[in-house]
């Protein structure tokens, strides 16, 4: 199993505690530099120096997404302006941008992070990747695409979009790799199915780097067959991140039994969200993190929104670092419907785990009579014909798991929208 920096991602788990110990108090001083986080400390009566041992990490005050959106576009830069040397946010289209700034250091850890993370999912230099993600505000590309470099592969920035174009790379240059959203994958295969390419046949992709958005076991294998990654001999790999944490930072090793968290750079806390104390072994919780090697804007006690279960036991790969082992949902996504809790996440594993339904899907929530409706829109795989029988087994079987009553309306195939980018799932016409 090859490694990027084999010393720090198999270091001891006692080694590991220390390092994020000594970083963690740093952290402290640096982000009371920002006006905000200092007085959100005084407010708990904390001073940077009260940190004298690991218990009392417990006392340093969260952080949430509202911190950023409220303190726009500078308020949580709590190093030196003059060194920032790029600056990445979210695009916003929801409301207030959250940004992330970045020094020449903070932009170096990330990318070993993610040099780790394609080492780790099997990235050799002979590899030629067609590195899709969108450039631009969007930490997604660039985090790709030095992550990569730093390996040594050959990569081909093509960017989101140009979907027959991407097809044709593929074909002339004899690409090996391919990254982009899972959504974006799926739309892959099925526009390659139409113009008459098996991918297995004629492509050579061997290694999907996917994220972006969540993606369910049974997803995963679904682009597995249809990208021909798995017959050549690789995989899909599923990317966590998030703009708060400086962008994509972790990801599947080669096992595919866990997504690897780099505890000597980000420190990992599983919550439980009721009391925000930690949750017990392999139980799910609140993926709380903290920014351990950032200068110019790190987050300490992040509140992700992200429920997980996660293992902070030794990977086959010989890898020591913590991983997300399940991802339940982020809450974010999650829509409340009547009252009921659903997350989008919950809704994929129960279609897709039907040979009948394609991955093209949409939830509809609506009102009617005061009342909220859920109806799930979603087209059948080309060789099969579902039938009335079938939708009212479905229609049961989403009852049982999600406590709510939907409908299910097969849609003719072509009928709902492909992405290029992240997929749009929820659609929401309640006034």
């Amino acid at each position: 199993m090859p490694f990027f920096e084999e010393k720090w991602e198999t270091m001891s788990q006692d080694q590991l505690r220390e390092i994020q110990f000594e970083k963690f108090k740093t952290q402290a001083h640096r982000v009371c530099n920002s006006p905000f986080i200092k007085n959100r400390f005084a407010e708990k009566g904390l001073e940077p120096g009260d940190i004298k041992n690991w218990e009392d990490i417990e006392t340093v005050p969260f952080m949430s997404k509202s911190d950023l959106r409220d303190n726009y576009p500078r308020g949580l830069v709590s190093g030196d302006w003059e060194d920032v040397v790029r600056v990445h946010m979210t695009s916003g289209t929801t409301g207030v941008p959250t940004p992330m700034m970045y020094s020449k250091n903070d932009l170096d850890v990330w990318t070993a992070c993610m040099a780790r993370n394609f080492t780790a999912g099997g990235l050799k230099k002979s590899d030629i990747i067609q590195q899709s993600h969108g450039y631009g505000l969007f930490t997604g590309g660039f985090g790709f695409h030095y992550g990569m470099e730093a390996v040594g592969a050959k990569i081909i920035p093509t960017g989101a979009g140009g979907t027959e174009r991407q097809l044709r790379l593929m074909k002339e240059w004899g690409t090996t790799v391919f990254t982009g959203t899972p959504s974006y994958a799926v739309y892959m295969a099925e526009f390659a199915a139409e113009k008459g390419i098996d991918p297995v046949k004629d492509l050579k992709l061997r290694l999907g780097f996917h994220g972006g958005e969540p993606c369910s076991d049974e997803l995963r294998e679904r682009i597995n067959d249809r990208l021909g990654y798995k017959a050549h001999g690789g995989g899909m790999r599923r990317c966590y991140g998030l703009t708060e944490m400086g962008g994509p930072i972790s990801m599947d090793c080669e096992y595919e039994n866990g997504i690897h968290l780099w505890a000597d750079h980000y420190l990992v806390e599983v919550l439980d969200p009721e009391t925000m104390k930690p949750a017990g072994k392999d139980q799910p919780g609140e993926l709380v993190v903290s920014n351990l090697s950032f200068e110019v804007m790190p987050l300490l006690r992040y509140r992700t929104g992200d429920h997980v279960v996660a293992s902070f036991d030794k990977c086959e790969c010989g890898r020591t670092h913590p991983r997300i082992t399940t991802f339940l949902g982020r809450l974010d996504d999650m829509i409340l419907v009547g009252g009921t809790n659903i997350f989008p996440c919950q809704v994929e594993y129960i279609l897709l785990n039907h040979h009948e339904l394609s991955e093209n899907w949409q939830i509809i929530v609506g009102e009617r009579k005061g009342l909220h409706t859920m109806k799930i829109e979603i087209e059948p795989t080309t060789w099969t014909d579902v039938d009335e029988h079938f939708i009212e087994a479905l229609e049961k079987e989403l009852h049982q798991q999600l406590a709510k009553k939907c409908e299910v309306e097969i849609k003719p195939i072509g009928s709902l929208p492909r992405f290029e980018g992240k997929a749009v799932r929820v659609i929401d016409h309640r006034t």
